[in-house]
């Protein structure tokens, strides 16, 4: 099996239980607070980066470990020169591949300035996207706050026409008067769905060099969270799963979750409010 075809495999495999839990980003260095007050009020901020998956990265993986790949004679005994056909089969399954990925983070092209500009403008325009400005290799910098009343559920971040986005950070209603904090973008090992996809198509061409079919690079740069989570509230804490548990708050008390790449559990807090 050709390693195009193999990412397209990896990717449908993935993107099937994607589609429900997202796999499109994942926070890089950041810092973020979440007030929640025993009557409901919250406030939220994040400041720091937001990283694309490196899906352009991926497909250029493929690309030049497909073009590099060689033909063989039918037994698989001896190399030989590729046909024009073969070639011409390739350049098709390399362009399905690229939209397949494309595909998946709604038609973006992060090497594209004007797909770039058009990515901005939509956060800007959403409420709370105080600013957003493009590093490159995928990466964003922004500054957000909102403050609200829960009478719903709360999702960080949430992308306009873009219904695959994961979720950072999560607040779900319950009866009640409680209330489920949880932050499942927070956790490379264990929460965040993004780094299993690129992952599990990367390990696409760990299998083909161990067949000799081709060499490719194994390795990606995967950007991993790093930073501090931080729950601020003066609501009853009924469980959380930090190291030190709730500390003394002029606002209440505060969770704090320190985050980098040894964090195997997603920040997750249990609340109950006055009424």
């Amino acid at each position: 099996m050709t390693i195009v075809k193999r990412l397209t495999a990896a990717a449908t495999l993935l993107a099937g239980s994607a589609m429900l839990s997202g796999c499109l980003f994942q926070p890089g260095a950041f810092d973020a607070t979440l007030h929640i007050t025993a009557d409901r009020q919250f406030a939220f901020e994040y400041q720091g980066e937001i990283v694309m998956a490196g899906m352009n990265q991926l497909a250029e993986m493929a690309q030049e470990a497909e073009g590099e790949r060689p033909c063989y004679s039918d037994d698989g005994s001896k190399e030989r020169p590729c046909t024009e056909e073969e070639l011409a089969e390739r350049a098709r399954e390399d362009a399905m591949g690229r939209q397949m990925m494309e595909g998946m983070l709604g038609g973006a092209d992060m090497s594209d300035p004007e797909s770039v500009a058009e990515m901005t403008a939509m956060l800007e325009r959403q409420a709370g996207w105080n600013s957003v400005e493009f590093m490159g290799d995928g990466v964003f910098l922004v500054d957000f706050s909102i403050t609200s009343t829960l009478g719903h559920d709360f999702d960080f971040p949430t992308f306009e026409d873009m219904p695959m986005s994961n979720s950072f950070v999560q607040v779900r209603l319950r009866d009640g008067n409680r209330a489920r904090v949880s932050a499942p973008g927070f956790s490379p090992a264990a929460g965040n769905p993004m780094s299993a996809l690129v992952l599990g198509m990367a390990g696409a061409f760990s299998q083909d060099l161990t067949e000799g079919e081709a060499s490719a690079p194994t390795q990606m740069d995967m950007r991993q969270p790093e930073g501090t989570f931080r729950l601020v509230t003066d609501a009853r804490v009924l469980a959380n799963n930090t190291d030190e548990g709730p500390v003394d708050d002029p606002r209440g008390v505060m969770l704090v979750w320190d985050i980098d790449s040894t964090t195997t559990a997603a920040p997750t807090a249990l609340l109950e409010f006055a009424q």
